[in-house]
């Protein structure tokens, strides 16, 4: 599997998206989470987040959603951390840092031969999202990204428009020991911000699961 960026969504300014593949010996949704005190100690909540999310989300047409880095904020500054487990609370500390929507997805082994694209709905494209089961339609032009599926569609792993949510089917499983990371970054950030956020997961996950395997994604121009 690579990962692929198409040209229309090159032209939103996604021009340095990353994949990592986690692989473990041990459930990945084992092992004890952060403490509140160890989520405060990784980021800076005074920090500004890039401007660059909100630029992608306009550029969707929906400059009124807030993006993922500014919700997880308001909410933790609000209700307080709440932790779901090493793995996920590894992300969250990353989209807290950085800002960034982050993706986390269960890999199924027909996978293997084929490769991630990141790309925009042409309108046929259909998601059960995440804590749901009602398969809702993806409207053209918002942003996707997953594997080609049966009759040349794309399967969604990951839709972001109107609504930004993960599809129920890759939710990653209690006994599942592999996983897909991926970020897209935004416009205006270079190559590095997107590589720091895989960095920032990697060195959660190096401090509370050891047995996790971090392995970046080749990746290309669609």
């Amino acid at each position: 599997m690579k990962l692929l960026v198409a040209p229309d969504a090159r032209d939103l300014g996604l021009h340095h998206s990353r994949a990592w593949r986690l692989t473990a010996s041990a459930p990945l949704l084992g092992g004890e989470g952060l403490t509140a005190e160890q989520v405060a100690a990784a980021y800076d909540a005074q920090a500004p987040l890039p401007e660059g999310y909100r630029k992608l989300l306009a550029g969707l047409g929906h400059p009124e959603v807030v993006p993922a880095g500014e919700r997880l904020q308001t909410l933790v500054a609000t209700r307080g951390w709440r932790s779901h487990g090493a793995v996920v609370d590894a992300v969250s500390v990353a989209t807290l840092r950085h800002g960034a929507g982050i993706g986390l997805h269960r890999l199924l082994p027909e996978d293997g031969g084929r490769d991630l694209v990141v790309t925009r709905a042409t309108g046929a494209e259909r998601i059960v999202p995440a804590f749901s089961s009602r398969s809702k339609p993806v409207p053209a032009g918002d942003l996707i990204y997953g594997v080609p599926g049966a009759g040349g569609h794309l399967e969604p792993f990951a839709w972001l428009g109107r609504r930004d949510c993960d599809s129920a089917e890759r939710q990653v499983g209690e006994g599942d020991h592999e996983a897909l990371l991926v970020v897209l970054g935004c416009p205006g950030e270079d190559a590095e911000h997107t590589e720091e956020i895989g960095a920032t997961v990697a060195g959660v996950l190096a401090s509370v699961r050891p047995d996790i395997t971090v392995t970046v994604l080749p990746h290309a121009a669609g």
